[in-house]
């Protein structure tokens, strides 16, 4: 387990990192399947999820702005796509811990709701300012179900051992 002091200093560093590791899963992932289907890790989206559980909301706020300036930087070229993402997830996370009973099974449709929402969005807003012309044929069978598939199973796999490492048996807020 994490001290929760240590855990808000190395959130910033641990989420960009991550950013760049689903990067990597999602080509390999792709590659894996002659890319006929797209599968979207979302990696960063979870440990966000987990570590919204525990560390205030002002901070995780500014932390998810930065980090979607970076990723718009990085990955589409154009500030302001994921710059609103990222917060407007960061807030549904808190406004879900505020109304609906925290569990694994909450966590796991919280999950759910933040992918497609986070797919969704930004292809809306990507078609908006002319940046991508998907079609629905491609974007719900090839690539949004192989993405919510993917993140189940990252899901699954992952919940217990990041809440252990992340978190622990205490859910005390920094």
């Amino acid at each position: 387990m994490i001290r929760r002091t240590t855990l808000k200093k190395i959130t910033p560093v641990l989420l960009f990192l991550l950013f760049l590791f689903d990067a990597h899963v999602t080509q390999l992932a792709t590659n894996l399947m002659n890319n006929t289907y797209v599968a979207n890790a979302h990696l960063a989206l979870l440990v966000l999820l987990i570590v919204s559980r525990v560390v205030n909301e002002r901070f995780l706020l500014g932390t998810a702005l930065v980090l979607g300036i970076l990723y718009d930087l990085y990955y589409i070229g154009v500030v302001g796509i994921y710059a609103v993402i990222f917060p407007l997830l960061v807030m549904l996370f808190y406004l879900f811990r505020k109304t609906i009973q925290q569990n694994i099974l909450t966590l796991f449709f919280t999950i759910i709701i933040s992918v497609t929402l986070f797919e969704s969005i930004s292809l809306l807003l990507q078609t908006i300012f002319g940046l991508t012309g998907i079609s629905s044929d491609f974007f719900v069978p090839r690539y949004l179900g192989p993405t919510l598939l993917f993140n189940i199973l990252i899901f699954v796999i992952l919940i217990f051992p990041l809440e252990k490492i992340l978190i622990g048996p205490e859910e005390l807020e920094v």
